[in-house]
């Protein structure tokens, strides 16, 4: 089963092995290209805590091309004519609906 729509991945774009302080709950080790996943939409996490310290510690990453976001949590919809679930997904520039993946699996 694939849960992925549940998650963000990041990837570790710095050319080094690199530590970033605001993953996981006391920060987490990177080999370069390698990815690691975080439960739920990173970005909200962070930004919407009190102490901004982590968020902006992201956003340094990103501007600095240290860290890219490579997927985010998918956005899920009702469709008005069937009352399914439907997660959007972009193939080829088109926006579109479909089944949510692993949900069924």
């Amino acid at each position: 089963m694939s849960l992925n729509g549940l998650y963000t991945t990041v990837k570790n774009t710095s050319g080094n092995t690199a530590v970033f302080g605001f993953l996981g709950p006391h920060g987490v080790r990177l080999a370069d290209d390698a990815t690691y996943d975080v439960p739920g939409d990173l970005v909200a996490a962070l930004g919407g805590r009190t102490d901004q310290r982590r968020f902006k510690a992201l956003q340094a990453a990103l501007v600095d091309g240290d860290l890219v976001i490579v997927n985010s949590p998918a956005v899920y919809l009702t469709d008005l004519t069937t009352d399914d679930p439907q997660q959007i997904v972009v193939d080829n520039g088109v926006v579109m609906g479909v089944d949510p993946v692993g949900w069924d699996d």
